[in-house]
């Protein structure tokens, strides 16, 4: 009947956001149309799945005419995929003049936060090491701070503890000395206290307390608790005095494994 052609189903025209709050899921959908906010669908209307497992909608709130907020709980991390389907059509869901809107298949949600990254810096920090043939040393020191940090944390004045799996970028410094002339050192990422292939470096001081930098990139497959720290080493004998004035590390998530 031409009366109840206000009921029809309106067409999907959505935009779907989340974010990770410590324990829970925060979740926007944003509808192209204003809504009507003095009704809303019961939570069981609205399928989420996070990384391919059902996961229950526990509240529901409008934030203005155009979004509603959903909460999920029981998240333990960042997940690497959400998505929300709608199991309508409901007549508690409408525009504000009474189109209701059409069930939608899965759809996929955009992670609102900026990806993990993190920095931190050791300006004059004067570290020095007695360095034995072809041992490894993490370069540690009470004035390596932290720059810049999300999603990720720094510690012991020397690395940052991953929060978050995925492949990272990272790219490392320094400023280094030698006390003995004509002495190679090498330096790298270590994941885990562990030297790594990908960013080795490798100097020849040709003449004793003589000032050098230089960098690195890198990528790695990065899981939750691993650490990242810079490590330096010589090859050679007579155990040279390695001095590190300046150093610091950045590091970014460039995609999900």
């Amino acid at each position: 009947m031409p009366g109840n052609r206000a009921l029809e189903p309106y067409a999907v025209k959505a935009i779907i956001e989340h974010e990770f709050d410590v324990d829970h899921l925060n979740i926007w959908i944003t509808f192209r149309f204003s809504m009507n906010t003095d009704v809303k669908p019961d939570n069981a209307k609205w399928i989420c799945e996070v990384d391919s497992v059902v996961k229950a909608v526990t509240a529901s709130a409008w934030q203005d005419f155009w979004t509603i907020l959903l909460t999920v709980p029981d998240i333990a991390a960042l997940p690497t995929r959400v998505t929300i389907e709608y199991d309508g059509p409901d007549q508690n869901l409408m525009t504000t003049w009474d189109k209701q809107w059409e069930p939608w298949a899965p759809i996929l949600s955009k992670d609102n936060q900026p990806l993990p990254y993190g920095s931190f810096k050791g300006n004059e920090i004067n570290w020095q090491q007695a360095a034995a043939q072809n041992v490894w040393y993490t370069i540690s020191d009470p004035d390596i701070t932290l720059n810049l940090e999300n999603k990720m944390e720094f510690q012991n004045n020397q690395e940052f503890k991953i929060l978050d799996n995925g492949i990272y970028a990272p790219i490392y410094y320094l400023t280094c000395e030698c006390s003995i002339a004509n002495k190679h050192v090498l330096t790298t990422f270590q994941i885990n206290g562990t030297e790594q292939g990908m960013g080795m470096t490798h100097t020849e001081f040709g003449r004793a307390n003589e000032e050098e930098s230089w960098s690195a990139p890198g990528q790695f497959n990065l899981v939750v608790d691993d650490l990242i720290s810079i490590g330096i080493m010589t090859p050679d004998t007579g155990t040279p005095t390695l001095t590190v004035d300046h150093v610091g590390l950045t590091l970014h998530k460039i995609d999900i494994t």
